[in-house]
Parts: structure tokens; C-alpha cells; sequence
């Protein structure tokens, strides 16, 4: 009987206590939540792979998604440097990271801030991502000048965001390829630092780069186009959000490049980073503004040249004599994210149309010309020139409707470029003759491919098929043989009625390359605009930031209509 009641006694206390530490472990569960869920932070905008102009704008930080906005401290490589950091308005931290005592009998392959040659610090990395997390909402990104200090800090960060310490984005740099100046290979291995971060830590935005030097007095190189094709050859593949950081001083030169690089993947942008010696001209930062989306250009630059910058930009926002300088082989977006934040046409700006034709024979010294609606021929030259002062956003495109026209007309355009005559997008495109589509007396498209890159290559080419083939609409081996041509540009299509599936033909050219786009056009001629419409809402719901339309005014104002009741 006592030994019963003793029994009983016990079971009575263990009960207690399992209450009790389970009503611990609860309250410290919903304590931990409350205080992981920050104020004004919105859930999908606080975590390690969230994009940081939706985190720091959820934050309040910053005003609109414009990385301009975004502000940034270097080397914050020691306490007094991260103290310094913390107690300021910066929006983004950078430290370099290291290992303790590197190449020495006293290293210990901790990580640790600081930027080589040294390889001690009053700060390890553990404790200045406890300092960081615990009393800020800063963004961070951390720079690795060695593979060895990778691994370490990547099994770091996956302990602290499996403890949900880890409440912002994560930005991951390291120089992996050799680039402009560079003589010596001194990069971290691409393919174990790119291997590392996908196995231990994939929700970081990856920052690759490109090791580079410069050298005063001695002619300097910018980044070639092999440079940013093995990049992306590199990272296309991966999932997660890219960010190549980009030597400012080099960038202006470099933008048939990066303009292509962008345009590969809605996930890339470009952060211009400046050393401490390097010359630069203010007046080189807008021209990469002008040219690529306001929320793909990070500037992590020194003083005063930022604030000259800034300077600049607001001077263009506000006033509309700026000029703005485009470059003509690049995306319509930034050219019209002035006016809208929607990629439309507008009736007051948006792309003129120029049919290109050609006056006089090859012996007779052609002149490239417009044929205007009233029947009138201008010259070609003389309408560039006066869409060139223009106070509006215009780009062009120039539909080459007499083959002969095609070679003046690119040296023509090759001649205002070199003059400075030429800031605004610009399209070639004409109706081909290719493979299943051939037609006799139209352009071959190979010639027109050819034309476009011994001439001028800085143009987007814009083919289409001719009016001949497409009775039975947009069929199979039409669009195989237009992508066996050429992909990745902005292909032109007629609408075609319910039943010629032009969603369809429209998502097989996208699919073929991120960068390609494609433009629907109906005219009154070509049929009973109620009977297209369906085709054309169709074509946008494949993906509506790459259509664009072609239509009158009229057909237009009806298409936006629907769309904005749907």
C-alpha cells in the first residue's frame, strides 16, 4: 500500500513537470515567432533569398524599386568598422572574408573579416554575423577572396537560418573569372565556389565577377563579349537571383555586353563597383541608367561621384530637356519606365514605325528613305535626326520593305552613331525569305542576319514571315525554321483568327531564348478586328512583358479596355 502510494506520488510529480516543460517549450516557441517576425517586414521579403529591393522597400528603407536607392558600406572588416556601420542610414553592409591565418602554421580555417594581404582580425565572421543580425535590419553581403573560407561560412549560415536568424537577403561574392587587365589568374575557382554555394547554401543571391586591374597612364580594356558568354554559360543554370558586379569605370564601354548579359535572365542584375583609384566621369553612370531598368543597376560607388550621379538622375526625372542618351541595340524598358511602369505604347510615346525604302541604284550613291502614309518619300537621315531632338520618348523601328535598302540604311545608322545622333532603341526588321518560308523577291533572312552584324550590329533584329505563307497560320515547320535561323530576337506575327493558335506560336518563340520578345500586329486590312481579338489577349496571357502590339489607334484603346476589365 505505501509503495503504491509512493508510486502514486511520482507519477503525480513527473506529471507536473512534463506540463511544465512543455508549457516552457511552447512559450519559448511563440516567443521565438513573435520576435523573428520584425515590424513592417513583410514574410516574403524577409528571408535569404528574397530580392533586397523588396526587403529594404518593406522596411520603409528605400521609396520605389529603384537600386540607385540602395546605399552601402565597405569593409566593414573590424568592430570599430561595423559599429560605425550600424550607427549609420547605410542600407547594405560588404565585409571581405578570409581565414584565420591563411597559408601559415598558425591557421585555423575559422573565417574571419578582412581583406588580404591580412589574415587576422579583432572579428570573426561568427560574431560579426551575431552583431549584424542581432541589432540591425541591414542587408549583408560578404566578399571571398579565398575558397577556403567558403565552406566554412556557408555552414555558418545555414546553422543561423535554420534558427531563423537569418532574416534578410544574403548576398554571395567572389571574382571566379579572369577579366579586362588582368595578366595574372588570381580568381577563386568558379567551379567549386558555385558548387559550394548550391550544396550548403542555395538561398544566397550569387554575385560572381571578374577579376580586374587598372593600370594610369596605360590604356585600359573593357569586358569583352567572351568574358560575359562564359559568365552566364556559367551561372545560367542556377536558380537563384544573380547580381555581376561590374568595374563602373570600364561600364560605358562594356554595354553592348552587359545589355546583353541582362537581357538573358529577369534574375540578373548588375552592381557597378569603383575602387578607390579609379577615374570616372559622372556623366558615364546615367548613360548605363538610361539604358537598363531602374531596379537592375545597383551602384556601389564612392563619393562625390554618387552624389554627382544622383544628382544627374534627378535632374533628368525632372526636367525635360535632359537629353538621355540610349544605346541602339538595347531593351525598350528603360526607355519607357520614365513615363509608365507598364511596358505599353502610348499614343504620345513609344516606337514609330519607319517603312525603309531606297532612292537611286548602287552606282547612282542610294539614299535611304522613309515612305511616309501620304504617299511622300522622306529621307531616312533627315527623320533620325529629327526624332533625335525630340522631346519625347520615341524608339525605331525601321521595317525594310525594298532589300536594297538594307545595307545603306545599317551604314547610315552605324555613320549617327559614331556622330552621337543616335540615343534611342532601334529595331531592324523586314519580312524574310528562309527554308519553308522562301519567297522569291524577298530578303533572305541569312542576308539580313549577315547585314546586321559586319554594319552595325548594336540594333535588335526584328524578323517576320511574309504575308504569302501564313494561309494556313503560324504552322509548326514555319517556326522551327525561323529558330533554326535565329533566336532570342523580337520576331513580328500577324494575329491570326480563333483556331490558328497564336498563343501557341507565340510561347514556342519565347521559349527559345530569354530574350526574345515578340510583336502582334492587326490592321484593318487584314481581317475583322473582332475576330483577332481573342488571339490578341491570348498572345498577352503567354507572357505579357514580352508582347508588344502592333494596331491602330482605335484597335488599341479597345485591347487596353479588356484588359483592364479583366
Amino acid at each position: 500500500m505505501v509503495c503504491r502510494e509512493q508510486l502514486s506520488k511520482n507519477q503525480v510529480k513527473w506529471g507536473f513537470a512534463g506540463i511544465t516543460c512543455v508549457s516552457v517549450v511552447v512559450i519559448a516557441a511563440i516567443v521565438l515567432a513573435i520576435a523573428l517576425r520584425r515590424p513592417g517586414c513583410e514574410l516574403e521579403a524577409c528571408s535569404p533569398e528574397a530580392d533586397m529591393l523588396d526587403y529594404l522597400l518593406s522596411l520603409g528603407q528605400i521609396s520605389c524599386r529603384d537600386a540607385l536607392e540602395v546605399t552601402w558600406y565597405h569593409a566593414a572588416n573590424s568592430k570599430k568598422a561595423v559599429t560605425a556601420a550600424l550607427n549609420s542610414n547605410i542600407t547594405v553592409l560588404e565585409a571581405d572574408v578570409n581565414v584565420e591565418g591563411l597559408g601559415t602554421a598558425d591557421e585555423t580555417g575559422a573565417p574571419i573579416v578582412a581583406h588580404p594581404p591580412a589574415i587576422y582580425s579583432d572579428d570573426a565572421l561568427e560574431q560579426w554575423l551575431d552583431g549584424v543580425l542581432g541589432s540591425s535590419q541591414k542587408g549583408i553581403k560578404l566578399d571571398f577572396k579565398n575558397i577556403k573560407a567558403v565552406g566554412p561560412s556557408l555552414d555558418l549560415l545555414w546553422w543561423l537560418t535554420e534558427w531563423g536568424k537569418v532574416r534578410r537577403p544574403m548576398w554571395i561574392n567572389a571574382d571566379i573569372l579572369k577579366g579586362p587587365d588582368k595578366p595574372i589568374s588570381a580568381e577563386v575557382s568558379a567551379t567549386q565556389f558555385l558548387a559550394l554555394v548550391q550544396e550548403k547554401y542555395p538561398k544566397a543571391t550569387l554575385s560572381p565577377g571578374w577579376t580586374t586591374l587598372y593600370v594610369p597612364m596605360f590604356p585600359n580594356r573593357t569586358y569583352t563579349r567572351a568574358m560575359v558568354e562564359k559568365m552566364h554559360e556559367l551561372v545560367g543554370v542556377v536558380l537563384q537571383r544573380v547580381t555581376f558586379p561590374v568595374r563602373s569605370s570600364t561600364v560605358r564601354a562594356a554595354q553592348p555586353h552587359s545589355s546583353w548579359l541582362l537581357s538573358q535572365s529577369e534574375r540578373y542584375s548588375l552592381t557597378l563597383w569603383q575602387a578607390a583609384s579609379d577615374p570616372m566621369l559622372a556623366e558615364d553612370l546615367p548613360y548605363v541608367q538610361d539604358n537598363t531598368a531602374v531596379h537592375h543597376v545597383y551602384c556601389d560607388i564612392f563619393e562625390p561621384f554618387l552624389l554627382q550621379f544622383k544628382q544627374l538622375a534627378s535632374t533628368w526625372q525632372v526636367n525635360a530637356t535632359w537629353k538621355q542618351m540610349y544605346y541602339t541595340g538595347g531593351s525598350l524598358i528603360p526607355l519607357l519606365q520614365l513615363g509608365t511602369a507598364m511596358v505599353t505604347l502610348p499614343d504620345t510615346e513609344g516606337m514609330i514605325l519607319l517603312d525603309n525604302g531606297l532612292k537611286g541604284t548602287v552606282a547612282e550613291n542610294p539614299v535611304p528613305t522613309v515612305c511616309a502614309p501620304s504617299s511622300s518619300i522622306l529621307r531616312l537621315e533627315s527623320c533620325l535626326q529629327q526624332l533625335a531632338t525630340h522631346p519625347r520618348h520615341w524608339s525605331v523601328h525601321l521595317q525594310i520593305v525594298e532589300p536594297a535598302a538594307l545595307w545603306p540604311s545599317l551604314a547610315l545608322l552605324a555613320s549617327l552613331s559614331s556622330l552621337g545622333l543616335l540615343h534611342r532603341p532601334v529595331w531592324m526588321g523586314a519580312n524574310i525569305s528562309h527554308g519553308s518560308f522562301s519567297v522569291p523577291g524577298h530578303m533572305a533572312g541569312r542576308e539580313l542576319l549577315t547585314a546586321v552584324a559586319e554594319v552595325f550590329p548594336h540594333v535588335t533584329v526584328a524578323p517576320g514571315w511574309t504575308q504569302e505563307v501564313l494561309g494556313s497560320g503560324y504552322r509548326e515547320q514555319l517556326l522551327t525554321d525561323m529558330l533554326e535561323l535565329c533566336q532570342g530576337l523580337s520576331f513580328q506575327m500577324q494575329a491570326r483568327p480563333r483556331g490558328h493558335s497564336t498563343p501557341g506560336a507565340v510561347a514556342r518563340l519565347l521559349a527559345s531564348s530569354p530574350g526574345a520578345t515578340v510583336t502582334v500586329e492587326h490592321s484593318p486590312a487584314g481581317g475583322n478586328y473582332a475576330c483577332e481579338r481573342t488571339a490578341l489577349l491570348g498572345a498577352r496571357a503567354v507572357d505579357r512583358t514580352r508582347i508588344y502590339y502592333r494596331l491602330p489607334q482605335g484597335y488599341h484603346k479597345d485591347l487596353l479596355a479588356s484588359v483592364c476589365r479583366n
